[in-house]
């Protein structure tokens, strides 16, 4: 979450490539388009450990290293995860061909946590986080089937549209309240998770065969559904308001009943390479589809 100002510089189209350094001097680094991102999940997730001395780099010609994960669960006890053939994310190419790191050694991003590795070249040591950066490096079935430690357990879902140009970055690079009160909660009382912002760019409104709704709610209120959608149906702890969307006689739920809409189809996809999405209400799954209804009001 710390990062999500640096979408303001991040490359705001297809095929552009961007390094932008952080408050702390670490690079991050950005590929692709990063604008119209215009809705937001607060998610935590477990903090990873590395287990001492269970790093072991067997392959080095073709960069592979098991080693154990370990977190400490809301109950206080500790889960391991064992991560065989765990691919190294850098490599080289020289005149003798593809070449992997000549050793892996295990680091600290958080003093006194072994929590991320570097690995060694001959000409740099790229140092990268585990819960942060080489998630997306285990298999899918450590992150998605045999183990919870990846899941991402949504707290509060936002928005930031304005008039249609108001983005993320805008909202929560300024210090969002609530942003900010889920952060000391994990700082005071939950120091075994860390914070994740989701990023989502709302899609077209369909009314069944009419094609897109844009013509008849502008994109502002398109996103303002979105959001009251996904809370009502996830219902995240955080958030109060539209939780009894549309039967809330809201102002949105009105105006999709004023066009004759009578169903909602929202889908909500956890992110490709980390873990699932869930609340204490919805269970984790790679694609959550949910139909709403939409009253008459009559």
């Amino acid at each position: 979450m710390v990062h999500v100002p640096l979408l303001k510089s991040a490359p705001r189209k297809e095929g552009e490539y961007k390094t932008i350094a952080d408050a702390a001097g670490d690079l991050c680094h950005f590929y692709g388009d990063f604008s119209g991102y215009h809705i937001y999940m607060i998610a935590t997730t477990y903090k990873k450990r590395i287990v001492k001395d269970s790093l072991n780099y067997h392959d080095k010609k073709n960069g592979l290293f098991s080693l154990l994960l370990e977190v400490t669960l809301s109950n206080g006890n500790i889960q391991q995860v064992e991560v065989n053939d765990c691919k190294c994310p850098l490599f080289q190419v020289d005149s003798l061909g593809v070449r992997f790191p000549d050793k892996i050694s295990v680091e600290a991003f958080s003093p006194g946590t072994p929590d991320s590795l570097k690995f060694h070249f001959g000409d740099q040591q790229p140092k990268f986080r585990f819960s942060s950066s080489l998630i997306p490096e285990l298999p899918a079935s450590i992150r998605h089937e045999t183990s919870e430690i990846c899941d991402l357990k949504i707290e509060y879902i936002g928005k930031s549209v304005g008039d249609g140009s108001r983005e993320i970055a805008d909202r929560l690079g300024d210090g969002h309240s609530t942003e900010t009160a889920i952060l000391n909660e994990l700082s005071y009382k939950k120091t075994n998770l860390d914070a994740y912002a989701i990023l989502y760019k709302p899609g077209e409104l369909t009314i069944g065969e009419y094609g897109p709704a844009s013509v008849a709610i502008s994109f502002p209120d398109i996103v303002d559904i979105l959001e009251k959608s996904l809370i009502s149906q996830f219902l995240p702890e955080k958030n109060q308001k539209s939780r009894n969307f549309p039967n809330d006689m809201s102002k949105p739920a009105k105006q999709l009943a004023d066009l004759g809409v009578r169903n909602l189809h929202v889908t909500a996809k956890s992110p490709l390479n980390y873990g699932l999405l869930f609340t204490d209400e919805i269970e984790r799954q790679k694609t959550h589809n949910f139909n709403i209804r939409i009253p008459s009001f009559r």
